[in-house]
């Protein structure tokens, strides 16, 4: 038994498989990206379960990344949650929609993170700068586009019914999470996300308002 196996650290290999199955790829998919069989992908999976516990191959994914995403997270929250405070209190004083997404817009054009902008019907109302240059887009080129477009094509089902659930009463929810959740750019290429997610109530709609932070693939694979 090596060192890992003793401590109850995943090695590099279980960690690989944990992050190649957050990117959405099955146990067939994982082993042929890493030269394996599926019989061994199986076998990496007991390992990893006999470190991290016996639960189910979702619940061990969501668990990692949970722990690997847990600072980002919290430093996003926090950003989410001062510019959300600030955000609402500007959109007091418009007293128009319009008014109040200049000045959203003004407010969000500068802040370091990907953050943008989406309304009711889940179309993108701004992306800042960050947001186009971690997408792959050009200036304004996501405005008016549906926020599905930067989802793989694969989740567009899931993404569709959590937009759904989120909208049906974001007063209760007044700030989402999600960790691991898969982004595509422009070219076709996927990477895992961080986000949170908090709604501010305009003159006449809900302005649902969204950071992202991109997980690499270094940082989730140190042990």
């Amino acid at each position: 038994m090596n060192q890992s196996e003793e401590s109850g650290v995943l090695s590099n290999r279980e960690r690989q498989i944990l992050v190649l199955a957050a990117k959405g790829l099955t146990d067939a998919g994982i082993a042929q990206k890493l030269g394996i069989s599926v019989a061994t992908v199986g076998t990496y999976w007991g390992r990893i379960r006999g470190k991290s516990g016996q639960h189910s191959r979702t619940e061990l994914v969501a668990n990692f990344m949970r722990d690997k995403a847990s600072h980002s997270l919290d430093e996003l929250r926090r950003e989410n949650e001062r510019l959300t405070q600030e955000l609402a209190q500007k959109a007091k004083v418009a007293d128009t929609a319009k008014a109040t997404l200049d000045l959203l817009k003004r407010v969000l054009s500068s802040a370091p993170d990907a953050i943008m902008l989406i309304n009711e019907q889940g179309i993108i109302e701004y992306a800042n700068e960050e947001a186009e240059r971690l997408f792959g887009y050009g200036h304004l080129e996501l405005n008016g586009q549906s926020v599905a477009l930067l989802v793989p094509k694969r989740f567009h089902g899931v993404h569709v019914r959590h937009r759904a659930r989120y909208m049906s009463n974001p007063s209760k929810r007044r700030m989402g999470d999600h960790y691991g959740t898969s982004g595509v750019r422009k070219d076709g290429s996927e990477f895992l996300t961080v986000t949170t997610l908090s709604a501010v109530k305009t003159a006449s709609s809900t302005i649902v308002t969204v950071f992202i932070r991109a997980l690499d693939d270094t940082s989730l694979l140190d042990s």
